[in-house]
């Protein structure tokens, strides 16, 4: 497609905004390269109500990109609102803090413009009750205990906030909120003053919001969206969506629309069942679940396949039922004495978690969804610091169920990611099937080539045939020039949690303390406070003169592969061991197939090899955060080169194969770091 005149473009923009354009947005003095070009491209795909896609590598500024494209179109009509997804805290904060900087450029030539902007979270973030606090329930339940606790007038934050609207000067300071960006936070520390709730005074500011920034879960999840659009006054179709991070949206959509059970909920309903004298039929209903999965502990070893029409057979022989009927009836019955064992709670002062209802949602969905082909129903077990945790799960495989209506009904969408595969994106999200256009916007990386170098090691590998004591060790001597030779911080992400503890206990720490660097470790079910210390461990190191630096061992696809910055010396190189690719798993193997089904000779790539080199992908993105950052990659399994098409452009254009030789790999990284 020709590129647009550029001045035609902020013209027509200036007459849809009344008299700005996204020149006047821009809050900076100048533009970095490519920018002014992407945010053209991406203010006409919004413009004429399209799905655009752009991808564009780490530091070129994609948050204020996005918002000086789209920040014109919406102050031209009231209504409409940005709604600005990503997956954590800190991007939530980047995206106000842009918007504080357009208000700031506003203020200094006296602009007569304002801009609304909230950055909310989860329910259990931001409510002070002290009751969700401590129980950190899942969404739904969140929700439903919430509800309670407001409809028994048992929270004085939202009692508080209930009196406060009926003051006089109550709405003025609503007015005086909405028109300045806040951060959840400062809205917390506001709301603390006053003893009220923050996240129904977010609700009160949400229709007088230009932009609102939130997680994926606001938008996506069905439940959430109709109450948070009604909050909005608004539908779908008078929203722009910009999602960051999208890469992760196939799974996420999954997640949303999979149920699971375990012993420990199943349990709990039985307490509640006993205690209350239920029917025989529905006690017995819940304790020949929960031995069913008891008894299926000890024969599984990670994953185990359901038949959906013979497990529902054994559930009817079991209970003595004679058919789906009996159990709905059964569904029905639990349904109404969790409703009546959770006011019972709150008439005695409980905590009024309702145990029963997961239950009734779980066979609900199970029975509704039996024979499609796009849900798979299996038992799960995963050894945790408490034992072996079991669970029955319907997973879901279509991630269209879930974000049609975001593609289809939304006025506009962009999709912003630094590492996206686009075919695959497209395809699984049907955004070529959406009935608006599709625009794919790509940026050339801002940072200067030569800032950049990726090698390739021959011969080396982490196939699970090969994880030996004899390969650990060739790769631990390959490791060694690069921990010897790099200025200071080192990240090294690897296949799965089996190659990280290989490395380490065959001599990595050993190897690091030998290279004068500290050696840190991420391990499997790891808490996010516990992780968040030894990464500022890692980071500290990065500026310690005693030291050369740290190395920090984790695994692709986890939480500091992914989610942190490691700009300047905190993270001058990183060795990808490995591709990710996921344990092959009975639901892994049907997600293939039914894939497979729907694009046929793809359904590999989209199940397996893509999501593999997406996490990859990420990992090699940690040290390259800011235009003057200098990293080395060094992908560490000749199975990247066979997978290369499906590695970022820039990661690609840069590779550079070498043998495993470490005369070799020294001469490369000494030459990168000019030593």
């Amino acid at each position: 497609m020709p590129e647009t005149d550029p001045d035609k473009i902020d013209s027509f923009l200036k007459t849809t905004s009344k008299i700005l354009g996204y020149h006047d947005f821009f809050p900076y003095d100048s533009y970095r390269p490519e920018q002014e070009r992407v945010i053209q491209n991406i203010s006409e795909a919004i413009a004429l109500g399209k799905n655009a896609i752009l991808i564009a590598s780490n530091g070129t500024g994609k948050t204020i990109m996005a918002l000086s494209a789209a920040l014109p179109i919406a102050l031209n009509d009231k209504k409409r609102k940005i709604l600005f997804c990503s997956r954590t805290y800190t991007q939530n904060a980047r995206v106000i803090q842009e918007t504080k900087e357009i208000t700031q450029k506003f203020a200094k030539l006296q602009i007569q413009e304002t801009i609304g902007a909230v950055s909310l979270r989860g329910r259990n973030e931001m409510c002070p009750h002290k009751t969700l606090q401590r129980l950190q329930l899942p969404p739904q339940e969140s929700m439903s205990l919430c509800s309670t606790l407001r409809k028994n007038k048992k929270c004085r934050y939202f009692n508080q906030l209930f009196k406060r609207k009926k003051t006089k000067g109550f709405q003025d300071e609503i007015d005086a909120l909405a028109n300045m960006p806040l951060d959840a936070q400062d809205l917390m520390d506001f709301s603390e003053q006053d003893d009220v709730c923050p996240y129904f005074l977010s609700k009160i500011l949400l229709e007088h919001e230009d932009i609102i920034v939130c997680n994926y879960q606001w938008i996506f999840d069905p439940n959430i969206r109709e109450n948070f659009l009604e909050s909005l006054g608004v539908g779908l179709s008078d929203c722009i969506i910009i999602m960051d991070e999208c890469h992760n949206l196939p799974e996420m959509a999954n997640g949303i629309n999979s149920f699971r059970l375990t012993p420990f909920g199943l349990r709990q309903a039985l307490k509640d069942l006993e205690v209350t004298r239920a029917k025989f039929k529905l006690v017995n209903f819940v304790k020949n679940l929960r031995k069913m999965l008891e008894v299926v502990k000890d024969r599984i070893t990670d994953e185990m396949e359901l038949d959906p029409s013979k497990f529902i057979q054994t559930i009817l022989n079991k209970n003595k039922l004679g058919s789906v009927r009996d159990i709905k009836d059964i569904l029905l019955d639990l349904k109404d004495y969790g409703d009546a064992i959770e006011q019972e709670k709150i008439d005695q002062g409980q905590v009024p978690r309702n145990f029963i209802a997961p239950i009734c949602e779980f066979f609900e969905n199970f029975l509704e969804r039996i024979d499609d082909p796009a849900y798979f129903a299996c038992i799960t077990l995963k050894n945790t610091s408490k034992g072996k945790s079991v669970a029955l799960e319907l997973k879901c495989l279509s991630p269209r169920s879930i974000t049609d209506a975001i593609f289809k009904e939304s006025f506009a969408t962009l999709s912003l990611s630094g590492t996206l595969h686009p075919f695959t994106y497209t395809h699984l999200l049907g955004l070529n099937h959406s009935g608006k256009m599709l625009k794919i916007i790509k940026m050339k990386p801002p940072f200067p080539e030569e800032n950049v170098k990726v090698l390739l090691t021959a011969e080396l590998n982490t196939k699970g045939d090969q994880r030996t004591i004899s390969m650990y060790r060739e790769m631990l001597i390959a490791i060694k020039p690069i921990l010897l030779n790099t200025p200071k911080n080192v990240g090294i992400f690897c296949a799965s949690y089996e190659v990280v503890n290989g490395l380490w206990d065959n001599g990595l720490e050993r190897l690091a303390k030998m290279c004068n660097k500290k050696a840190f470790r991420e391990k499997n079910g790891l808490t996010a406070s516990d992780n968040d210390i030894i990464v500022e461990q890692f980071r500290s190191y990065a500026s310690r003169s005693d030291f050369n630096g740290a190395v920090l061992l984790g695994v692709s696809g986890g939480r500091n592969s992914e989610g942190e910055d490691f700009p300047g010396d905190q993270m001058n190189a990183v060795i990808i061991c490995g591709v990710p690719f996921q344990r092959p798993t009975p639901s892994g193997n049907a997600k293939i197939a039914y894939y497979e089904k729907l694009f046929p000779r793809k359904g590999r790539v989209f199940g397996y090899i893509a999501p593999a080199m997406q996490r990859s992908n990420q990992g090699c993105g940690r040290p390259i955060r800011r235009m003057t950052d200098k990293g080395l990659i060094v992908l560490m399994d000749y199975r990247f080169g066979t997978y290369s098409p499906y590695l970022s452009d820039w990661v690609r254009r840069a590779m550079v194969k070498v043998p495993k030789h470490t005369g070799i790999i020294e001469q490369e990284v000494q030459k990168f770091f000019g030593k």
